[in-house]
């Protein structure tokens, strides 16, 4: 529901019919397709050297769709309980299962509050996904990963603590949500996840891994930074400017003397 029409050139579509995004409702063969062409993408991927594939089930996108029950008001197989609604992520999972070799890697990236998730679905789905192995890893991206859930009826309990108190069986957890300095990631990393991972800090310095590897003392560079600093990461022209919208991470302009100092730091 997210894409343009005229970048796609079609009518977006939707789990159902969405006013605010225009998007329509995809029929019941359309489901159908787009667990049979998701689960085809990773058996190519599969031939064509890739160790694993991760379904991106988060932020909106069209498998959060369907799982939302804001968005999602099928009357199909597809719609109305949370089984019925996950129902597209576990049959690409199993088709995917038995289409490719028992080494290839599965994951899923879900994301517990926004676009209309309710907290403690998603805290059942990545139940079952961990409790009965069905993925590899599971990918939660937590927007912040310290902060108090957005649900009144959390007690208390860290959005974080939801997911790390699930039996994992054999499947490995991550989180991403605005961790940037080394104390932020081994913060989360006592807080009892397998690994954490990089976005904003990320495209800050492209190899940050490789800095913090080198040096336990490494910090990264304070926001805002200016659009000479992300070329120097290797940020191309388009990706800077829309960088720029993501408040309080590109410098309004471009100083003089800071981009020597970065560029020479």
């Amino acid at each position: 529901m997210r894409s343009p029409s005229d970048v796609i050139g079609m009518q977006p579509l939707c789990a159902s019919d969405n006013e605010k995004w225009g998007a329509r409702a995809m029929t019941t063969a359309e489901v159908d397709a787009m667990v049979e062409a998701l689960t085809g993408a990773a058996q190519r991927a599969e031939q064509a050297g890739f160790d694993g594939v991760e379904l991106h089930a988060a932020h909106g996108y069209l498998l959060a769709q369907f799982l939302s029950s804001d968005i999602n008001h099928r009357t199909d197989g597809y719609g109305g309980s949370l089984a019925n609604r996950q129902r597209p992520i576990v049959d690409i999972i199993h088709g995917i299962r038995q289409r490719c070799g028992s080494h290839f890697m599965i994951g899923v990236r879900l994301s517990p509050e926004r676009f209309g998730m309710n907290l403690q679905e998603v805290v059942l789905l990545a139940d079952l996904l961990m409790r009965d192995e069905l993925i590899d890893f599971l990918d939660m991206s937590m927007w912040h990963v310290f902060k108090l859930p957005e649900d009144g009826e959390a007690n208390g309990k860290t959005l974080l603590s939801h997911f790390t108190e699930l039996d994992r069986k054999g499947v490995r957890l991550g989180v991403a949500g605005k961790l940037r300095t080394p104390a932020e990631l081994q913060r989360a990393m006592d807080q009892g996840v397998d690994w954490v991972m990089l976005g904003r800090a990320a495209i800050l310095h492209h190899d940050y891994p490789n800095r913090l590897h080198a040096d336990k003392l490494f910090m990264p560079v304070d926001l805002p930074v200016s659009p000479a600093h992300l070329r120097t990461e290797g940020l191309g022209t388009s990706f800077i400017e829309y960088m720029k919208i993501w408040k309080g991470f590109v410098q309004d302009q471009e100083g003089t003397v800071d981009d020597e100092l970065i560029l020479n730091s």
